[in-house]
C-alpha cells in the first residue's frame, strides 16, 4: 500500500472506532447490520428478490468485517448489548 492509501485507511479505522465508542453509535451500526440482512437467510424463490437480498447482505457482511477489524472490542460489546433479541 502507498502512504496515502495507508493514511486513508488509518483515518477510516479511527472513524469507525469513534462511532463504536458510544452506545448510540453501536445501536446505529446494529440497525445497519439488521437492515442489511446479515443475521437472516435471505433466500427467496423469486430470483429478483433473492438478488436484492444477496446484495444487501453482501454490504452488511462488509460492514461487519470493518467493525470487527477496526473496533473488535466495541463490536463484542455491541453483540452483548443485543444478545437478547
Amino acid at each position: 500500500m502507498t502512504d496515502s492509501v495507508e493514511k486513508a485507511r488509518g483515518l477510516e479505522t479511527l472513524a469507525i472506532q469513534d462511532i463504536m465508542k458510544t452506545k448510540g453509535g453501536r445501536d446505529f451500526m446494529w440497525r445497519l447490520l439488521e437492515q442489511s440482512g446479515v443475521f437472516i437467510d435471505g433466500f427467496d424463490n423469486d430470483p429478483y428478490k433473492h438478488a436484492r437480498s444477496a446484495g444487501k447482505r453482501s454490504q452488511g457482511l462488509w460492514l461487519q468485517r470493518e467493525l470487527q477489524e477496526s473496533a473488535n472490542g466495541s463490536y463484542m460489546i455491541m453483540l452483548k448489548e443485543n444478545s437478547n433479541e
